[in-house]
């Protein structure tokens, strides 16, 4: 290679080198040599020290290692350092040093990724959110650590330093105009949401409010339905739900947060209902949707079953007048057909009676 056709070396006892750092890295050089002085016969005429950072690091016999002409390499690993220069120096042991090349290179860090099931969330995120273009949304959310992967994401190592976690969202007054998707929940290291003064509509996820949850602002949107039950179970602090389309019961266990030192803001949101800061859930006009919708569908049903028994009813009551007479009719009858048997009696005793010589009272003249 060119490289080994040419060395430095110096008559001197010494060859120095200085290259610039950055004191927060660590460094591997390499240092490049070959024996190409044809008066440099054996083993122990050319021999000097590697000094690094002023460290007696190895010392170098090119013709014991490798012959002459040949290429001979060292590396060597620098950490910790003090300042923002490197210091190489060789230092001559027998005959002058002389050296070929040097290269150094900055050591980075193989940063873990973003944890899997946390990408494909916030993937899904983006799409339901309507992310635009300028925010950077791609590649890993968190990686490389630094810069800020996507805007308004924040993260940091898990525990066990095996995948990077998201831990803040803060996309607040950024024209959003989607929604919240469902698979917000698998953030399970979320602790802080930010989505206020944008145009989201659609329902707050149901599993939004993980335990590691401390602040949610979801203020200003266009938000409908009712607010899920696992906000309440959270370790909230800071619920901020205000001037929404939210309605129906207000889960009790919210109002927690207040007595934990927190705040809740639910004001603008016309169709909530609960106790102590809102009208009562029977009052007419509070009730949710979903219950209008259910009282609907019992009436509806109980209707329909109150017409399916007038309709029974009224079939066998004609079943009973063509086939069951009812007993003053049959009772009447009766008493007619006695009736007809006690004048055809009267009619026969007249008729013996004037059967002697009186002419019967129904013979004609």
């Amino acid at each position: 290679m060119k490289l080994y056709q040419t060395a430095v070396t110096n008559e001197v006892d010494s060859l120095e080198y200085e290259l610039s750092v950055d004191a927060k890295m660590d460094y591997m050089v390499w240092l490049h040599f070959a024996e190409i002085d044809t008066s440099v016969k054996r083993a122990g005429e050319r021999v000097f020290d590697v000094f690094i950072n002023g460290k007696n690091a190895t010392r170098v016999d090119i013709y014991k290692e490798v012959g002459s002409f040949a290429v001979f390499t060292w590396h060597h690993v620098v950490k910790n350092l003090s300042s923002n220069v490197l210091g190489i120096k060789l230092v001559a042991v027998s005959g002058a040093p002389l050296i070929s090349g040097i290269e150094n290179y900055a050591l980075v860090p193989n940063e873990p990724s973003t944890h899997p099931l946390q990408v494909s969330a916030m993937k899904s995120l983006k799409e339901s959110l309507r992310i635009p273009g300028r925010m950077g949304w791609n590649g890993d959310p968190c990686a490389p650590t630094t810069w800020d992967a996507w805007e308004g994401v924040t993260c940091r190592i898990s525990d066990d330093k095996t995948a990077l976690i998201i831990t803040e969202i803060n996309l607040g007054s950024q024209g959003l105009k989607g929604s919240i998707s469902d698979q917000i929940s698998h953030l399970s290291d979320l602790v802080s949401l930010n989505l206020s003064s944008n145009s989201l509509g659609g329902e707050i996820p149901s599993e939004l409010g993980q335990k590691s949850m401390v602040k949610v602002d979801l203020s200003n949107n266009q938000l409908t339905g009712s607010i899920p039950d696992s906000l309440a179970s959270s370790n909230l602090l800071l619920v901020l739900l205000n001037d929404n389309l939210l309605e129906g019961r207000v889960p009790a266990q919210l109002f927690s947060v207040g007595v934990r030192g927190g705040a809740i803001d639910l004001s603008g949101n016309k169709g909530l209902c609960s106790i102590p800061s809102l009208p009562p859930c029977w009052k007419q006009g509070r009730l949710s949707t979903g219950a209008k919708t259910a009282i609907v569908l019992s009436c509806i049903l109980v209707f329909c079953m109150v017409m399916l028994l007038v309709y029974i009813y009224c079939i066998r009551k004609r079943n009973d007048y063509d086939f069951n007479l009812p007993y003053d009719i049959m009772a009447l009858a009766a008493k007619r057909s006695k009736y007809q048997r006690q004048k055809s009696l009267a009619l026969l005793e007249l008729e013996n009676r004037y059967a002697k010589g009186f002419p019967s009272p129904f013979t004609p003249q």
